[in-house]
């Protein structure tokens, strides 16, 4: 059994920093920091809903859980979940809607709308208010999201700068960073433990490698950030003059802890690329996530590749530029189009000229779709509803296709298995018995694009087993699988792909590899290795 484990992707400090800042704990030296777990509501969490009230993978639930490794994604919450599109706002100020609602121009406008194109549409056009700056949508995002008011205003306030708030969340995990501390929790039964341990932000392989061969306990910490929005967007919702971008970037290289990977796209507009659609049809009628939806690499100046190429330490012909340290890009919520931009014009020929040494493509939260290829998704992009399904699975672009897996296993990449029950497809009356099987079915399937494809060896398919490992998304406001809410549930994840594993074990060489051989590589050990080859040596 694993005796311990890795997660590719979470957010440990996402619930605790934002309900500390924009309060007057924030200015509490005792309690502003990462051990401080704020009160969780326990019942939420033990029928695993919606992480909006409950913490899942603070540093005291990974302690008690065994995570040993921590990629720990810096996330600051986009505006887009608070404010209209900035294209749309002045045709649809919350002025004009209130009015709408009184004059009875909306619910004539909704029902044009449901005659034209049905019941979505109409709601959508009742609902317009909910997507305009104003203090309804302010008070609906309270209320779902649990953020103080205090908090959420200054969100929407021009102060509210994303870069600020990278820095100030990366002070609070360095606040706590080697002082071993103890914490309460609750893990939603009634039952409360003492958590006690230190985490390390990791500075380079050497360092990695002594926190994880010293069997203490301790905690490995790489940092990690979701979203280029960080560096590409101000405050007035613009992209920032592009000598700031990459100045930047320079800044996150040089940082005394690296970053070891950016998420490049995330729910909005970053100005440099498109992302893919990811909100339920519910979402899109409190958030409008349109503008650069679905498109490629900003060409303008060929300012997206020259991004890419800056992340990852490349001149413009794609020669390593000596002594940079390179930042490696997760493909999770880029488009289809942008994926498929990434990969011919920089994956591929690097990689070809290189293959001793290939850039790795990382899936860090991810879920399987059921299609064969990027332009599968690219040609059935608007059918993306809470409908659209390939067989089991979610067939969103926002998922792995065949493409996405095959260009991981060639590079020696990762994907992490995701935890959210949406994205996973799981049916959301499944019971409790069933769950695990709706995250191991992604598991075969991953698997099964390398272990079915017949230009292929046996000994290559089986590196496919050393590309998979956790990337729950705990704490990234996920609507988890409620047999796994939060962090607490890893060991009986190990359980439960244990028992899997030996079901399925005369299939997918997984009795040749080994069943705890398989357990330990996906729970810890692939996310081990993959540090030790991409974080800086140390030297």
């Amino acid at each position: 059994m694993a005796r311990m484990f890795a997660d590719l992707h979470c957010h440990p400090t996402l619930f605790g920093f934002n309900r500390m800042r924009n309060s007057a704990e924030e200015h509490d030296p005792a309690r502003n920091h990462a051990w401080h777990v704020p009160p969780s509501n326990p019942e939420a969490m033990a029928e695993g809903k919606r992480a909006a009230t409950y913490s899942q993978i603070d540093v005291a639930k990974m302690s008690l859980a065994g995570v040993r490794i921590c990629y720990a994604s810096i996330t600051p919450i986009e505006t887009g979940f608070f404010r209209g599109n900035p294209e749309k706002e002045q045709n649809t100020s919350f002025v004009r809607e209130a009015l709408g609602l009184t004059t009875g121009a909306t619910a004539l406008r909704s029902a044009v709308a449901l005659w034209r194109d049905g019941s979505m549409a109409a709601l959508k056009e009742a609902t317009a208010i909910l997507r305009n700056e104003g203090p309804l949508r302010v008070l609906v995002q309270h209320a779902v999201m649990r953020y103080s008011l205090s908090r959420i205003r200054f969100m929407v306030s021009e102060d509210y700068d994303y870069w600020e708030e990278f820095l100030k969340e990366y002070q609070y995990m360095v606040r706590s960073n080697g002082q071993e501390h103890t914490a309460q929790v609750e893990d939603g039964h009634g039952n409360t433990q003492q958590a006690q341990g230190r985490y390390h932000l990791i500075k380079d392989a050497a360092h990695f490698k002594s926190i994880i061969d010293d069997d203490n306990g301790d905690m490995a910490v790489i940092l990690t950030i979701e979203g280029a929005h960080v560096l590409t967007i101000g405050p007035d919702q613009e992209r920032v003059p592009d000598a700031l971008i990459f100045e930047r970037i320079e800044t996150l290289r040089t940082m005394e802890h690296p970053v070891l990977f950016v998420t490049l796209a995330h729910h909005f507009d970053n100005g440099i690329c498109g992302h893919a659609h990811s909100m339920p049809d519910a979402g899109q009628l409190v958030m409008d996530q349109s503008r650069r939806m679905g498109e490629g690499m900003e060409m303008q100046g060929d300012l997206g590749m020259r991004v890419v190429k800056s992340f990852l330490a490349l001149d413009n012909d794609l020669n390593d530029i000596e002594g940079a340290r390179r930042i490696l890009l997760d493909i999770k919520h880029m488009s289809p189009l942008t994926r498929r931009q990434y990969y011919r014009h920089v994956i591929e020929p690097y990689n070809e000229r290189n293959p001793d040494r290939p850039l790795p493509v990382i899936m860090s939260h991810a879920a399987y779709s059921g299609m064969d290829s990027l332009d599968t998704f690219i040609n059935n992009a608007d059918k993306e509803t809470d409908q659209w399904r390939s067989g089991l699975f979610n067939a969103w672009g926002i998922n792995a296709c065949d493409e996405d897996v095959r260009a991981i296993h060639k590079s020696g990449g990762l994907l992490g298995l995701i935890f959210e029950q949406r994205i996973l497809g799981a049916p959301a009356d499944a019971s409790l018995e069933l769950l695990p099987d709706a995250l191991m079915i992604h598991l075969a399937a991953v698997v099964d694009v390398i272990m079915l494809d017949d230009r292929l060896d046996d000994e290559a398919k089986r590196t496919i087993w050393d590309c998979v490992c956790l990337g729950t998304d705990f704490d990234g406001f996920i609507d988890p699988l409620s047999c796994y809410p939060t962090a607490l549930s890893l060991p009986r994840f190990a359980q439960d792909l244990r028992a899997w594993l030996l079901r399925n074990a005369h299939t997918r060489q997984i009795a040749d590899i080994g069943v705890d051989e398989l357990v330990e590589k996906i729970c810890w050990r692939n996310g081990y290795e993959f540090a030790l080859r991409h974080l800086p040596s140390g030297d």
